[in-house]
């Protein structure tokens, strides 16, 4: 600060900053120059110095020239001499007042310190002036340029900070700049204040978040307007819909000028509360939604009981019109169908025939339509009234079934049964005679059938049978005898002629060598005797067997 104290002229004060000791004398005391310093005057220090009339002849801010005017006070004015100037940087000339620089209009080209900026100033004398410019390229936030003077290297980081916020701004995180793009916001304890998009006076708790809120999972409970149940569905106000007939890209390059969902309210869906229902031919009390509730059938077979008392309605479940004549649940109405079957009641035991009336209440009539059936023999048909048969008994039965004829069945001996045509099977006494032989069949005799089956009578052969059986083996015997000597004189031969071979003789000698085999007798005519043998046996048994008769 300024010393301000009071010189000891009394008049003045101290005008040099605050300092130790004394100020000293006034400074317009005692002599003083005047404003040209050429003259002295000693005045007192109240009063100013006055001009001394004299030329100024102060060297001008050129530096070259001296002041031509009177001794005057203040500054000089400025040199208005013209002179030959050179510019600053040496290469142009021109004549111009001499208080006034030269500076032409060529720019320097030489390069700056940070090489990478020209000087580009006017006129200069070649010492280029450090680069003033800003470095202006962008940090590694990507978000400002670096404010730094030009320079060599890299620049700075970014010294600015961003905050990042959550939706509602309660929640912040300070990061550096830049990195607000990869910093994922705050997670926010705070409830999400936007109002509901849907008919709820309020929205289902959730934090704080950016985008769209989720859809409403709140139940709709809307009045329903044909059944005043609530609607229990979800919330249905802002449901993504599917746009159908957009129109379809060409490809790739052309992009969709509408979005493939949109948001849209949707109706409340039908109602679904159970509510008991029973069906239209009262079967079942099922319990249908509210929104199906009606008349409805159960598909299954009405099975009311027709007029008949034997079918049932096969119609599917349907409405049945309950009057005076079908009270009961299990009688059928006028809308049943009408029983068009023939009787299906089961037929007493042996009756082929269909009762002749429709499908009747009660026990059929007695059939009377002829039967016709085989008798017992299986030969003759019959013709009797069913019931007849039906209703008789075993013994009935069998009479109704005869043919009154001889059975025409065989017997196990071979003959034909005496009875009348009978059932079962033919009592075995046949009467009828046979005839009966000894084992030579010489001996015969006639028998009762039965009797011969029951091997109760035989016949045996006598002593006459006896002696022919005996003689017919000898004969037997006498011709094997003659047969075997006559194998053995053949064998004989053959072995001779055999070893006459191999011998080695000359063909010429062979008739030699050939045995003459003498035929026997017997051999000669045995074809003769065998004959006239049997005729002879013949005979001689047919004269003992006519004496014994």
């Amino acid at each position: 600060q300024v010393c301000g104290k009071t010189l000891p002229c009394g008049n003045h004060t101290c005008e040099q900053i605050c300092h130790v000791g004394a100020c000293g004398e006034c400074p317009r005391s005692g002599k003083r120059f005047c404003p040209c310093q050429k003259s002295k005057f000693s005045l007192p220090c109240t009063e100013d110095v006055p001009t001394c009339g004299d030329s100024c002849d102060k060297v001008l801010e050129c530096g070259i020239h001296r002041c031509s005017q009177r001794c005057h006070r203040g500054p000089c004015e400025t040199c208005r001499q013209e002179v030959e100037k050179h510019c600053r940087c040496g290469k142009h000339t021109k004549r111009m007042p001499c208080h006034k620089p030269y500076i032409c209009e060529t720019k320097c080209v030489k390069m700056r310190d940070c090489q990478k900026h020209q000087c580009r100033r006017k006129c200069c004398p070649g010492n280029c002036p450090p680069c003033d410019q800003n470095c202006g390229r962008t940090l590694g936030c990507r978000n400002h340029k670096c404010p730094s003077v030009c320079h060599r290297g890299s620049c700075y980081p970014c010294p600015e900070t961003v905050d990042v916020k959550c939706n509602c701004g309660n929640t912040k995180v300070t990061v550096p700049c830049g990195r607000e793009r990869t910093t994922r916001p705050p997670k926010c304890k705070e409830q999400c204040s936007r109002p509901p998009t849907c008919h709820h006076t309020s929205q289902e708790k959730h934090r704080c978040h950016f985008g769209a809120c989720p859809p409403c999972h709140q139940p709709c409970q809307k009045v329903l307007e044909k059944c005043g149940h609530l609607c229990p569905a979800p919330c249905h106000d802002q449901a993504l819909i599917k746009q159908t007939g957009r129109h379809q890209p060409t490809g790739p390059w052309e992009q969709p000028s509408e979005p493939a969902f949109i948001q849209t309210a949707l109706p409340c869906p039908p109602c679904q509360v159970p509510i008991p229902t029973e069906c239209l031919g009262k079967h079942e009390v099922s319990p249908l939604p509210c929104h199906a509730v009606g008349p409805y059938s159960c598909k299954r077979v009405c099975g009311r009981t027709l007029d008949c008392q034997n079918h049932t309605c096969m119609k599917e479940c349907h409405k049945v019109t309950e009057i005076d004549a079908c009270v009961g649940k299990n009688k059928a109405g006028p809308e049943c169908l009408q029983c068009e079957e023939g009787c299906s009641k089961s037929r007493p035991p042996g009756c082929p025939h269909p009762c002749v009336l429709p499908c009747h209440p009660g026990e059929c009539p007695p059939c009377v339509q002829m039967l016709r059936i085989k008798c017992h023999c299986k030969i003759t048909s019959l013709y009797v009234e069913c019931r007849k048969i039906t209703t008789a008994d075993v013994n009935e039965k069998n009479l109704l079934s005869c043919c009154k004829n001889q059975c025409p069945k065989e017997l196990p001996c071979g003959h034909r049964c005496k009875e009348m045509c009978h059932p079962g099977e033919c009592p075995f006494n046949c009467n009828q005679k046979v005839k009966l032989r000894c084992p030579c069949k010489r001996i015969k005799k006639e028998l009762q059938c039965n009797k011969v089956r029951e091997n109760q009578i035989s016949i045996e052969c006598d002593a006459t049978c006896k002696e022919m059986k005996r003689k017919a083996s000898e004969i037997k015997e006498a011709e094997a005898k003659a047969a075997l000597e006559e194998e053995k004189r053949k064998q004989q031969a053959e072995l001779e002629a055999f070893e006459n071979r191999l011998k080695g003789r000359r063909k010429k000698n062979r008739k030699r060598d050939e045995v003459t085999v003498e035929l026997t007798l017997w051999q000669k005519y045995k074809y003769y005797l065998l004959p006239a043998c049997a005729v002879a046996v013949l005979a001689f048994a047919w004269y003992i067997a006519r004496d014994v008769a």
